[in-house]
């Protein structure tokens, strides 16, 4: 436990490698080349869809094309995940984890989170045993270091590696869920962001004379504030996370609450999202213009409310690289496919937040649908990537 705080925690592993995380995911090359990755990821995910009707679990789809894009480019050539085994292990861990925080027998009272906890643990250990994270990203190898500048062994870091895939997988495989369920649930909006998105799609022919289309992660994130603001309104509608706050002197909040040194203020997301004085009346609707300049003017928009990757030293460190790929598979879904339910017409299907680590809502149950090639795009390939189109 020394190892990972330090004397002083500021000394320790925990401090030392949350620094090195944000630096290594923020704005730059290091991010870029992760980008490009899960951009050639999606692509293929989505052209795989081409030319046919594809029956899938929406949910089940989002998490294991979500799965192998973001760790692909974390881990890279020798990602553990490529084996279905680490996957489904760290799903089941990952859906048992509030039960094996608290079980003093795992094997017993969680053991499908139990046993995936050492299938993924198993992957992870072998991955650095055998020095493949020198072929990761800059993450990774920064990870890796810092652990064994604290004296952490190989296989504990690789124990330590599974709780990190949480961050990057547990919060945006829902998202992706729950923007496809808005979206769709709303044949407006669907409308208003195929206008919009088709003005940055270039049209070319492939080598094999296939109609290619291609799209840019720099002008979806420029020139689509729609796009940008679905994306923005569904986890204003979905998040849960809490952010935490240790209270360092005593204080009074607006001349009537008394904060008491050393005191925990808990600041959930899911009631400053939802507050109807601070959102108006619109707050139970989804409206993706509520965050576009020059479509809100009558909608309310309260500073310091939204809150969906936390603020301060609990900022989510993940933010930007999460924000691409869920808005590139988003609008590569809008352009090219249509979703239908299978038993009908959409439902809501009820949410929660599954686990202590989830700031996301997961649907209650799954919902089956049928994508289909829009019309006019049956044989149409797509091509997404993270530079400008030249």
């Amino acid at each position: 436990m020394e190892n990972l705080t330090g004397d002083n925690w500021l000394d320790g592993y925990m401090n030392a490698v949350l620094k090195e995380i944000h630096a290594t995911l923020a704005p730059g090359p290091n991010l870029d080349k992760i980008n490009r990755s899960v951009a050639k990821d999606l692509t293929a995910a989505i052209n795989a869809l081409a030319g046919k009707t594809t029956r899938v679990e929406l949910l089940e789809w989002f998490r294991h094309q979500f799965s192998l894009s973001s760790t692909n480019a974390m881990y890279g050539p020798h990602n553990p995940f490529k084996d279905r085994k680490v996957e489904d292990g760290f799903w089941a861990f990952d859906y048992g984890v509030s039960n094996l925080l608290i079980s003093p027998k795992p094997s017993v009272t969680c053991p499908k989170g139990g046993k995936g906890c050492k299938d993924a643990w198993y992957g992870f250990i072998k991955y650095f045993e055998n020095k493949y994270h020198k072929q990761g990203s800059a993450m990774v190898k920064a990870r890796y270091r810092i652990a064994a500048e604290h004296g952490i062994p190989d296989d504990d870091i690789g124990r330590l590696e599974v709780t990190m895939i949480i961050g990057v997988l547990t919060n945006t495989v829902p998202a992706g869920f729950w923007m496809v369920f808005y979206i769709w649930t709303n044949p407006e909006i669907l409308a208003q962001l195929r206008e919009e998105v088709g003005k940055v799609v270039v049209e070319r022919t492939d080598a094999d004379g296939t109609p290619l289309r291609v799209l840019s992660m720099v002008d979806l994130k420029n020139s689509c504030p729609l796009l940008n603001g679905a994306f923005s309104e569904t986890l204003r509608m979905r998040t849960c996370g809490i952010s935490s706050r240790v209270v360092t002197q005593d204080i009074v909040i607006n001349k009537e609450y008394l904060l008491k040194q050393g005191s925990v203020v808990e600041l959930p997301n899911h009631v400053t999202h939802s507050e109807p004085e601070l959102w108006g009346p619109t707050v139970d609707q989804f409206l993706p213009r509520r965050f576009v300049k020059g479509m809100n003017a009558d909608l309310k928009q309260p500073k310091g409310a939204y809150r969906p990757f936390g603020s301060g030293a609990s900022l989510c460190a993940g933010r930007h690289q999460t924000t691409s790929q869920l808005v590139s598979a988003l609008v590569l879904l809008v352009m090219g496919f249509e979703f239908k339910p299978v038993q009908g017409d959409w439902k809501y299907p009820g949410s929660h937040g599954h686990t202590v680590a989830a700031a996301m809502d997961s649907p209650d149950h799954d919902i089956q649908v049928e994508i289909t090639p829009r019309k006019g795009y049956e044989n149409v390939r797509w091509l997404l990537q993270a530079e400008p189109i030249a």
